[in-house]
């Protein structure tokens, strides 16, 4: 069968949004000091200050180090070529609502995927309810590493179909 993909991790860039969320704790933490020092009556502000910059430091190092090494493990894998493939038909397959509360899986030869447009991960993540492709039933042929889909081919044949009746 010939196959299409759909998705390919080098095509998706690291996800630096989330540890950077950290960086406006520190922004909070700067200002809380910044008013200390303006209006020295404020002494809580300055404890509250350097503890909002501490966790930010310490939020934004330790997920930056944690969500990038998934990632470039997820990445080297995929270019060393040092990952297994399914091959088959979609089954099994629970979508995610739209709202979230719980991950979108199917199984392909046995193997299950599971991910949600609403966690951070290298792989695949596009489910249905927000315009994913995978549908039950569907010829597919997935990469993956770790519980990571690296990538995601639909069979040539459902995707004329789907494109045309679209």
């Amino acid at each position: 069968m010939r196959y299409v993909t759909v998705f390919d991790l080098t095509q998706k860039p690291f996800q630096w949004w989330f540890p950077a969320v950290g960086t406006a704790v520190i922004d909070m933490g700067i200002v809380l000091i910044l008013i200390n020092r303006r209006w020295p009556s404020q002494t809580r502000a300055k404890s509250t200050g350097w503890v909002a910059i501490v966790f930010g430091s310490l939020w934004t190092f330790a997920v930056f180090i944690g969500t990038f090494t998934q990632y470039r493990r997820c990445l080297v894998a995929f270019r060393t070529g040092h990952y297994q493939t399914a091959e088959g038909n979609v089954e099994n397959f629970r979508p995610m609502p739209y709202e979230g509360h719980t991950d979108e899986c199917f199984i392909v030869q046995g193997t299950t995927f599971c991910y949600s447009d609403y966690g951070i991960q290298p792989g695949f993540n596009s489910s249905t309810s927000h315009g994913g492709p995978i549908r039950s039933g569907l010829p597919v042929r997935v990469s993956y590493y770790d519980g990571q889909i690296l990538r995601l081919e639909i069979g040539s044949d459902a995707v004329d179909s789907s494109t045309t009746s679209r």
